[in-house]
């Protein structure tokens, strides 16, 4: 729950950034997409959070399948922005950045997959984080360009 609460903040300071920033460069593609991907990132961390709550009570309080649930969420979370935002464009100036984003996606699925067979709780914890690391990334890129007026 904390963590859905954690996805809506960051997708509400993502729109905070986007009302205040009237660089000449506010319109641009990257800016764009960083808006975009910190306010999809945030409230796919908050479906998900809120999700995992719902299917505790669905699997009648069964711990072990409510955390393979929601590792195979949060998979699929993961799987379906790879179709999507790892394709070249202005978004990416660097295809170094873009390989390296597109490796970190799969080691989390890769992760993620991996709890469906395991059933950690603690490992299902982490994984919640290191989804919001994602988005967090780009916040705070954004902020740092807003700040020097890039």
């Amino acid at each position: 729950m904390a963590l859905a609460g954690l996805g809506v903040s960051l997708a509400g300071f993502a729109g905070l950034i986007s009302a205040l920033d009237r660089g000449p460069q506010a319109h641009s593609p990257v800016r764009a997409w960083r808006i975009r991907n910190i306010v999809v990132g945030g409230f796919t961390i908050t479906f998900a959070g809120f999700a995992t709550v719902a299917l505790y009570q669905v699997t009648r309080e069964d711990l072990d399948l409510t955390v393979r649930l929601a590792s195979l969420l949060l998979a699929l979370a993961n799987v379906l922005p790879m179709f999507t935002e790892a394709r070249s464009g202005p978004a990416w100036p660097s295809e170094r950045g873009r390989y390296v984003a597109i490796g970190t996606t799969v080691a989390l699925i890769a992760a993620d997959l991996f709890n469906v067979w395991f059933a950690g709780l603690g490992l299902l914890q982490v994984l919640f984080l290191l989804q919001l690391s994602g988005p967090v990334s780009i916040f705070i890129n954004t902020v740092r360009d807003v700040a020097r007026g890039n």
